[in-house]
């Protein structure tokens, strides 16, 4: 049997929320059958890579220092390659990505939304392109993908056909974890609330506000600590922060790492003040882990499995409710791991459920 092997084109591979959907869906899928390859617009090496390349997948790095050369490196490099399906998972730049694509004669393109939003809409530049960019959508895909319902109808507005997959994520290994060595790790003492955020350190996922939380937290005299976990532009402002606000010993910046299903066995909270998402992975992982979540209302409704764990606080009420929330969160009671098992597989939330779908469209395509 021939293996076809698939392009996915996501701007690079760090640890962030569609990019470990990805590489969810890459570990169980048949890759006798479908190789992974990834295109990326960075010469960094990336937080996926050596794992990428172990797979069997290759990389293939993109030049440009402004959309008309990139558009010229993809197009270059899918004329020269083997692909006959390329995924795009770039927001936006899904149009540009997939018109390179067609014009290069790959057959099946595949374009795929992760978000509900994005920040270009604030300026009358951002929409223009933005509209640009849905009317090449509405006809230069093949297929159409997403994440769940919202992330379908923003981006891919009126477009009636689009398989909806959800974030695909181990259930298993987060329903399972052990939290205690990374209790000792941090020492932790019993009885403190451990509140984690997962994420970029960036504007969207709005540290800032957790870092007020934090010092509401505090005036409230809660005894607790603060773990954000990630990397990203915002880490020297949040370290001010923290300092200025003499929070040093309660919020700590973990940096990145790959043992989220121990943190989130050690936590008490999950934290999500985000401006907008999608449907995030890191939401689906700590529902698996049974960990109670504060989150925007900015974001999806979708992410809420009905397990009692997502609480939608918003941004507008104020750093003391939000505090209020975490406590009361911290205290809630637990669901069973054989109860979030089966709300999870039920949504169609495992990697291989979501594998398997993923291949039933390529076999489709």
């Amino acid at each position: 049997m021939t293996t076809r092997r698939i392009l996915h084109i996501v701007g690079r591979m760090d640890r962030a929320g569609a990019e470990t959907m990805i590489m969810n869906l890459y570990r169980e899928i048949d890759r006798s059958q479908y190789q992974f390859d990834f295109a990326y617009f960075t010469n960094d090496r990336c937080d996926f890579d050596d794992e990428i390349e172990a797979l069997g997948g290759r990389i293939i790095r993109l030049k440009g220092d402004n959309p008309v050369q990139r558009f010229w490196s993809l197009f270059k490099a899918l004329r020269a390659g083997e692909w006959s399906i390329v995924q795009s998972h770039m927001l936006f730049g899904i149009g540009l990505n997939l018109l390179a694509a067609r014009l290069a004669g790959v057959p099946v393109r595949i374009a795929h939304s992760h978000s509900t939003s994005d920040a270009n809409s604030s300026s009358a530049v951002g929409r223009m392109y933005q509209r640009a960019m849905r009317w090449l959508m509405s006809w230069v895909p093949t297929r159409y993908v997403a994440c769940g319902t919202a992330a379908a109808e923003y981006l891919f507005p009126g477009q009636p056909n689009v398989e909806i997959i959800p974030n695909a994520v181990d259930i298993d290994r987060f329903a399972q974890a052990d939290g205690s060595g990374i209790r000792r790790e941090l020492a932790i003492p019993d009885g403190c609330i451990t509140i984690l955020q997962v994420g970029r350190l960036m504007p969207v996922k709005n540290h800032t506000w957790s870092v007020d939380v934090a010092a509401a937290l505090r005036e409230l005299g809660v005894d607790f600590r603060m773990l954000f976990v990630g990397a990203g532009p915002d880490k020297a402002g949040l370290e001010t922060k923290v300092a200025e606000l003499g929070l040093g010993e309660n919020v700590k910046l973990l940096g990145l790492r790959e043992d989220i299903a121990e943190l989130m066995a050690a936590a008490d909270v999950m934290l999500m003040p985000s401006l907008h998402e999608g449907f995030p992975v890191v939401l689906v992982e700590s529902q698996a882990a049974g960990l109670p979540a504060v989150i925007s209302s900015a974001i999806s409704p979708e992410v809420d499995l009905g397990l009692g764990l997502v609480e939608f606080v918003g941004l507008s009420e104020g750093a003391e409710l939000w505090a209020e929330r975490i406590v009361d969160s911290a205290h809630n009671g637990e669901v069973e791991g054989a109860v979030r098992k089966v709300a999870l597989e039920k949504h169609g939330f495992s990697s291989k459920a979501g594998a398997k779908r993923l291949a039933e469209l390529y076999q489709t395509a």
